[in-house]
């Protein structure tokens, strides 16, 4: 269905949507009998909003299958790829580390000698230039270079100050709705209004 098709199936709905929308603006409720007549806007208002969920599903979900046996037929490939793109990223981030090892220990022979007299400043610095391993590798299919990042590692939640703790929202509902009490949670009753249609 192109967008012009569906443009025409969906003129019922949006002149049914901006009718609702007038209802409501102009709704006033001081009265009982006005608390019936609201009752009955927002049923009306609720079947507009199933023929507009009814419309939308019948394109999003056969999408959405669509979509889910697409990431279903790639996951074992990713997967493998992924696997494979690891292993090579760790061999090559070992050769490096130990090429640093060797580096800083050639390095601080350097120093030793700059040190000791035996070498100038300037020849020991063209010296640790050679030694250090190249932070860029260049190949014919691409090239990879190796940077230091600062990575956050949490050593002990217990120590974290409170500002930083997120609360489990998901959880804290759950537990709580089933009768255990939680220090700082209380359950309050929430009045809500629930359109129902007939």
């Amino acid at each position: 269905m192109n967008t012009k098709e569906l443009t025409q199936e969906l003129a019922p709905i949006k002149s049914q949507v901006s009718k609702a929308v007038s209802a409501a603006t102009a709704l006033e409720i001081k009265t009982a009998d006005q608390m019936t007549n609201a009752t009955d806007i927002l049923g009306k208002i609720k079947t507009v909003g199933k023929m507009i969920k009814s419309k939308k599903e019948t394109i999003t979900k056969p999408l959405n299958e669509a979509l889910r046996n697409a990431r279903a037929f790639f996951a074992p490939l990713e997967k493998q790829f992924n696997d494979a793109e690891r292993i090579v990223k760790n061999k090559m981030l070992d050769y490096q580390r130990a090429e640093m090892a060797k580096a800083t220990k050639k390095t601080e022979k350097i120093e030793n000698k700059v040190e000791s007299g035996k070498m100038s400043f300037d020849k020991a610095a063209d010296k640790i230039e050679e030694v250090t391993p190249e932070k860029t590798v260049e190949a014919n299919l691409g090239a990879v270079q190796f940077r230091t990042i600062k990575q956050v590692i949490i050593e002990d939640e217990s120590l974290l100050p409170r500002e930083y703790l997120v609360p489990d929202m998901v959880k804290i509902k759950k537990v709580a709705l089933a009768g255990v009490s939680i220090a700082g949670v209380k359950v309050v009753d929430k009045q809500v209004v629930a359109g129902l249609t007939k």
